[in-house]
């Protein structure tokens, strides 16, 4: 009988510490894009010039955790992929420069949840400003 409950203690202590949480060792992916308007320093209005953002820098965030967990540069055409993700909570960022900002910068950020163990994501594109 003891032998029995100690069985069945470790078995529910083993199923419950195989709980796994957001973050690498999966098969999904977060994909997206960032893409750039240009404002005037001067004028503050749009200077006609947009387009995706090569070289960006974008961070992910895996759950609730309070300070990003990983993050890639954009390629030349201003995609961007997280790879190798399991289900759970992400959080995807960059910065985008902000004049009227303490720091000069605010997070343009997108929250997305995979559900599925090959799910592919794409988030809606990050837009940030560069002013000139």
């Amino acid at each position: 009988m003891i032998r029995t409950c100690l069985l069945f203690c470790a078995l529910a202590v083993a199923l419950w510490g195989c709980r796994k949480e957001p973050g690498e060792g999966g098969l999904a992916e977060i994909r997206g894009s960032v893409y750039v308007v240009e404002y005037d320093d001067n004028t503050g209005q749009p200077t006609g010039d947009e387009y995706f953002a090569p070289e960006a820098r974008v961070y992910i965030v895996y759950g609730d955790h309070d300070f990003h967990d990983d993050d890639v540069r954009t390629g030349p055409d201003g995609l961007f992929v997280f790879s190798w993700l399991r289900k759970g909570d992400y959080t995807v960022f960059t910065y985008s420069e902000c004049p009227t900002c303490p720091s000069g910068t605010e997070q343009v950020s997108r929250q997305v949840t995979i559900d599925k163990r090959k799910e592919v994501i794409t988030v809606p594109t990050l837009v940030i400003e560069e002013w000139r």
